[in-house]
């Protein structure tokens, strides 16, 4: 399954899930969110009852993402210009031992969070199967969810988000509704890499960022 979303790399709405018919046809009948499901095959469906009465993509929104799509084919430099930001802000980050970043290394989003346990055992491959709990498919729930302290952890990471900004960037920590899911996702500052940015201007932010990380999170020691 291949999915693609024009809401968060565009300044858009919606996105696309390719994949086989048979997959196609299970995501229109269950679980219609991305807004339009595309099969590998040319099978193509927009009826989510909800989505197309409900939550129909803004006229404003769609000649965005195409100006955004018009833009990227004019200029290519410019996915360029970006994967250099984000492997600037990445070479300072990941030197830090107090915090863990989930995010792929190439992704623009960058996810940080308190790292509260060795760098090995945050690897899945880190648990053997045999000493972990047997997978239960009628659950929702991960097999070995990872435990962390959600308000302590968000308490750590407001207080960076507040250092940050008495240096004059603004960051912001990613905002969830708790209590929502069963899995609760783990909370984290999330910053979001522009092609806009220079270099210079990456380097600063990444370097106060770290900074602050260390002076927040180095009193818990």
């Amino acid at each position: 399954m291949l999915i693609g979303s024009v809401a968060t790399s565009l300044c858009s709405a919606g996105g696309f899930c390719a994949g086989s018919s048979v997959v196609v046809k299970h995501q229109v009948s269950f679980s219609p969110v991305l807004g339009f499901l595309v099969s590998l095959t040319r099978f193509q469906r927009i009826n989510g009852t909800a989505f197309v009465f409900s939550a129909a993509m803004p006229a404003a929104l769609s000649v965005a993402a195409s100006e955004a799509i018009t833009i990227l084919r004019d200029s290519p430099s410019i996915l360029g210009t970006l994967q250099e930001n984000v492997r600037t802000v990445r070479s300072i980050l990941d030197r830090l031992d107090c915090i863990s970043v989930p995010s792929h290394h190439a992704s623009p989003i960058i996810h940080i969070q308190v790292r509260t346990a060795p760098a090995s055992s945050l690897l899945p491959t880190a648990v053997p199967l045999s000493a972990s709990k047997p997978s239960n498919p009628t659950s929702a729930l991960p097999r070995n969810p990872q435990l962390f302290d959600i308000d302590g952890e968000e308490r750590l990471l407001q207080e960076v988000v507040d250092e940050v900004l008495a240096q004059g960037i603004l960051i912001t920590r990613a905002k969830r509704l708790r209590g929502q899911e069963m899995s609760e996702a783990r909370p984290s500052i999330r910053l979001a890499i522009s092609a806009a940015f220079t270099k210079k201007e990456c380097e600063k932010a990444a370097t106060t960022i770290k900074t602050s990380l260390v002076k927040v999170l180095g009193k818990r020691r």
